[in-house]
């Protein structure tokens, strides 16, 4: 990562390919494909000390970087050398989503635009299996700005269609048939290992047996050196690439002296090595000497800094090596991985240690390591790479290990894998062998995926049955996972997911009460909890009109999350989508935009299908309230396919009022009676929408038994309900004519309205509510002027259809704070997202408007009418 690593001392200089590569960076991407040995990493090690002028960042791709965010990181890292503004990218890495993420592919895309001329280099590609995440890096190379090129190097063809960049000419390629060596190649290569001169017909069969394969020749050339005869070497010299690599590794290993010998396999367990590690696993006296001395006898050590510090053998070389040893002392190979583990465990680095001791098949040794360091991964998000690890134990290790299941079942369901989770889960809590303690833990943990749940009513039958079965167990029975299942936080867990199962079953009074429980348990000290607290409960408030209370709520969790720096991780979607929905009910669905797609984004990121069900009709109604009705009728529709679960309860009743609206609104309020008639009438969304949609049909008995129909709202509880009731009733009043009793409810609606910022209610209940709002004599001024003011600009045309690219929502949001003067950082901050992510849209609004700063961003803005 970062600078590229050094070429090996015994490189031959390959000019045309060098040119090649030159010619290359005119384009955006080049791809080179070619198999092991082949001489990729030295050519592109070559090319990169040829020009001192380029920045270069480096990632050496290794198995492990198929988790997403482990690669996303190193890819941020490696690009802060150079700007360390992109360390603050570091809030955009997707959280479990499976790839790099738009919001990290948006921002990269715009900010490389204020790089120097750089080049990024992904080798090694092969070990990626991630489809999204392959996927995302071809969308990579897509946003890449002209200052950037990117090279991917790999064994095998990546499942990317590139067939547009190649019609587009924007695309270089370099296969085997380019890096092959010729007889000049072969020759100079062959003299620099063996010392000898070849006569022209020795090196011609060696170019023809090897096809040119840069590790055939370098084997050979190592054998030769140590030959007495090599006209008779060459003349029984056969075989494929693998093939070469085992019978001429063999011969080398052979020629060595038997101390060098035996430390060549005792290192060869090494994925990467250093002096420090190589001592402590060998014995040896002067490490860093040895390896600089096998890598100028071009013993397929290849250093991985610049420094030469650290070095890995080349993969068929060590493979050969690994084989000799087990094939000589199958005990040593498992003695040497352990204390390469205890190595890298004394220096704080678990995950190379892990990997070691599953390579030793040290299965609890690995499961310790695994369960003691649970908790960092589950907050660094890492789910995929610790899942991984577990999968590798194999099952009758795992069968007995209820410690294990639950912290498998718990990062399963946190990196979005619920179906998995689910089951892993409930077959501990069914498992007669169980504990109590282990019951508890795996009902516990079950109650938290209620966010994945199509069912909500089982989420809280099973939140009660382990709150129930907690308040049984001692909790010196309960099992540590993740340093986290102690019995004050798993309460603490089942109360605030409790909550949310309260909350997706439309049982808004309950939800509240578990909510406030939760927050006010002691596991709520835990900051990963009361921040999932804290945002359900300003979403519950948000969602039922008690803005001010949201606000306070959203802050806290905001405030907490980022001196945490959590501002990234999935747990802070809640208080996003609650602050997205509190600007719609202002009146400002344009100050929603921004929160509405980072709350969607952590959201979908693990796959949170019921939170995102949230998101949904956040987007509708923002579409609704931006005069986009056909926009909204769309999401509406193609969200249960999008989604692929049924929406919970609560969203199902306002989604069909919304649509109901939508009809309405446009013309056809029968049909909207007749589809808000699909639904049986328990919500007060439901029914408020019912009874105008009777009222704009000029049906105030229908209206009248309707709304008589169903319970009452009262303002304290929930006072966006309350408000439409009240502004029916006035309508419904005004409608039988009685003018004493429509001005008593309107009077009262804007009372409570005003009392809780609620805005936008006038205007869905539609234009009559406005005008009767317009012609109430007496009424607060104040309040009264942002009512009609919101409804005229509801009820214009949408500005800015003057540009060829329009701006998004969310650059019409960070748009509309430009004129008051806030800096990038306070905007930031006003908008709980990184700097990063304004100077991102910002880059997109200058763009489009066709302006090179601030100020001139705000005179377009008004010319064309979006300011």
């Amino acid at each position: 990562m970062g600078p590229a690593p050094s070429a090996p001392s015994h490189a031959i200089d390959r000019p045309a390919l060098r040119r090649q590569l030159d010619e290359a960076l005119v384009r955006p991407l080049t791809l080179i494909v070619a198999p092991a040995g082949a001489g990729k990493s030295v050519l592109l090690a070559q090319w990169v000390a040829t020009h001192p002028e380029l920045a270069f960042v480096w990632i050496g791709v290794e198995a492990a970087d198929d988790d997403p965010i482990r690669l996303s990181q190193r890819l941020l890292q490696g690009i802060a050398v150079i700007g360390p503004e992109f360390a603050d990218l570091d809030t955009l890495v997707s959280m479990h989503r499976g790839g790099l993420g738009p919001p990290l592919l948006e921002a990269l895309g715009a900010q490389m635009t204020q790089l120097p001329e750089v080049v990024i280099i992904l080798d090694d590609l092969h070990h990626l299996s991630n489809a999204t995440l392959i996927a995302d890096l071809g969308r990579l190379v897509e946003v890449l700005p002209p200052n950037v090129h990117m090279v991917l190097s790999t064994r095998v063809d990546l499942p990317i269609a590139w067939s547009r960049h190649r019609v587009r000419l924007d695309l270089s390629e370099i296969r085997q048939v380019d890096l092959a060596f010729d007889e000049a190649d072969s020759t100079e290569l062959l003299e620099q290992i063996t010392g000898l001169r070849l006569g022209p017909d020795t090196v011609t069969a060696l170019v023809n047996r090897t096809e040119g394969w840069a590790a055939g020749l370098q084997l050979a050339g190592m054998t030769l050196r140590l030959h007495p005869d090599p006209d008779e070497f060459v003349t029984h010299f056969s075989g494929s690439d693998r093939l070469i690599a085992d019978y001429l590794g063999e011969e080398v290993l052979q020629a060595q002296p038997e101390g060098r010998r035996r430390f060549l396999l005792q290192i060869s367990v090494l994925d990467q090595m250093c002096a420090g590690l190589v001592g402590h696993l060998t014995g040896e006296s002067s490490p860093q000497l040895v390896l600089e001395e096998l890598e100028r006898q071009s013993m397929f050590l290849v250093p991985l800094d610049t420094h030469r510090e650290w070095f890995r053998f080349h993969h068929l070389f060590r493979d050969l090596l690994r084989f000799q040893l087990r094939a000589q002392d199958p005990e040593a190979e498992e003695h040497l991985l352990a204390r390469a583990a205890t190595w890298h465990l004394e220096r704080g680095e678990p995950g190379p240690a892990v990997e070691y001791l599953l390579q030793a098949r040290d299965w609890d040794g690995a499961l310790e390591v695994i369960l003691a360091e649970g908790s960092e991964v589950y907050e660094k998000g890492e789910m995929a790479t610790v899942i991984r690890w577990i999968d590798r134990v194999p099952e009758t290790v795992r069968r007995g290990r209820q410690d294990v299941g639950l912290l498998l079942g718990a990062l399963q369901l946190s990196d979005g894998r619920a179906t998995a989770a689910g089951d892993t889960l409930r077959r501990i809590s069914a498992d007669p062998k169980a504990s109590p303690g282990e019951r508890a833990c795996a009902l516990a943990v079950l109650a938290a995926s209620t966010q994945w749940s199509a069912r909500p009513d089982i989420s809280v039958t099973t939140a009660e049955r382990a709150l129930a079965l907690l308040a049984e167990v001692d909790a010196a029975q309960i099992p540590m996972v993740m340093g986290l299942s102690d019995a004050q936080s798993l309460e603490t867990l089942v109360m605030v997911s409790g909550g949310r199962a309260h909350f997706l079953s439309g049982d808004l009074e309950a939800a509240r009460d578990w909510l406030e429980r939760g927050l006010a348990s002691a596991g709520a000290a835990y900051s990963l909890w009361r921040v999932h607290g804290l945002g359900s409960m300003a979403l519950l408030d948000a969602w039922t009109g008690n803005l001010e209370r949201a606000d306070a709520g959203i802050v806290q969790a905001f405030a907490l999350a980022q001196e945490t720096g959590r501002l990234a991780h999935p747990s802070i979607a809640d208080a996003h989508l609650a602050r997205a929905l509190c600007s719609l009910e202002r009146g400002q669905p344009r100050r929603a935009a921004l929160s509405l797609h980072e709350g969607t984004v952590r959201a979908e990121a693990n796959q949170r299908t019921q939170l995102s069900w949230i998101a949904r009709f956040g987007h509708a109604a923002f579409q609704a309230a931006d005069g986009k009705t056909e926009a909204a009728s769309a999401t509406i529709r193609q969200s249960r396919s999008v989604l692929g679960a049924p929406p919970p309860p609560v969203v199902a009743d306002r989604l069909l009022a919304l649509s109901g609206r939508l009809l309405r609104l446009g013309g056809s309020p029968e049909q909207a009676l007749r589809a808000t008639e699909d639904r049986a009438i328990h919500s007060p969304s439901l029914t408020n929408e019912r009874t105008a949609a009777a009222l704009t049909l000029g049906r105030p008995d229908l209206a009248r038994k309707i709304i008589d129909g169903s319970p009452s709202t009262t303002g304290s509880t929930a006072p966006l309900a309350a408000v439409e009731r009240l502004l029916l009733l006035a309508w419904m009043a005004d409608t039988e004519g009685s003018n004493d009793a429509a001005r008593t409810h309107l009077i009262e609606a804007l009372a409570v309205a005003e009392r809780h910022s609620l805005i936008e209610v006038f205007v869905r209940v539609g234009p009559t509510a406005v005008q009767m709002v317009s012609a109430l004599v007496g009424s607060p001024r104040v309040f009264r002027n942002l009512i009609l003011e919101r409804a005229r600009e509801a009820y214009a045309p949408p500005p800015g259809s003057a540009l060829v690219d329009p701006l998004t929502d969310r650059e019409l949001e960070i748009l509309s704070y430009l004129p008051s003067r806030l800096t990038n950082i306070e905007l930031a901050g006003h908008c709980y997202v990184s700097v990063n992510t304004i100077k991102t849209h910002m880059a997109h609004i200058y763009r489009k408007l066709g302006v090179a700063n601030r100020n001139g961003a705000i005179t377009r803005a008004r010319q064309i009418g979006l300011l």
